[in-house]
């Protein structure tokens, strides 16, 4: 029997079981995600990714994984939603925002609505945060937010 099959049926029970306060092990920074997306990997899956790990990090973790300046991954749009993401970060974290954000080969020149879905566009426009709006890239936070 299946999972859907037990909640159908009624006989699912949730684990009780708090969920761990902080999460275990090493987290990737953003310059080593930007390695990931230099290697081959996915852009938008490294940041996801990244992305997991934020709420689970005290301020002072999440600031030494935002501090790096990531390398050019030789894709624009990598690197302007990298530097968004750091900015975002620290603004809604309250925490120091490092210097290598302003850089110009951080933004784009043309827009980049990360989602091609009909209709995206204007929510992108309506709740993209502002660190990555004023790069061209348009991503909404909901996107951003992870479980």
């Amino acid at each position: 029997m299946g999972l859907l099959d037990l909640i159908r049926g009624g006989g699912y029970v949730a684990d009780s079981t708090p969920a761990p306060a902080r999460l275990g092990g090493r987290s990737l920074s953003l310059g080593e995600v930007a390695r990931t997306i230099a290697g081959g990997g996915d852009a938008l899956g490294a940041v996801r990714d990244f992305l997991d790990q934020v709420e689970r990090r005290s301020d002072d973790e999440l600031a030494s994984l935002i501090r790096e300046r990531p390398e050019p991954t030789g894709d624009r749009k990598a690197d302007a939603l990298l530097a968004g993401v750091a900015e975002h970060l620290a603004a809604t974290r309250e925490l120091p925002c490092s210097d290598w954000v302003h850089d110009p080969e951080r933004f784009l020149d043309q827009f980049w609505f990360v989602s091609t879905v009909p209709g995206f566009r204007a929510v992108a426009l309506a709740q993209t945060p502002i660190a990555l709006k004023r790069r061209g890239v348009f991503w909404p936070v909901r996107s951003m937010e992870r479980v």
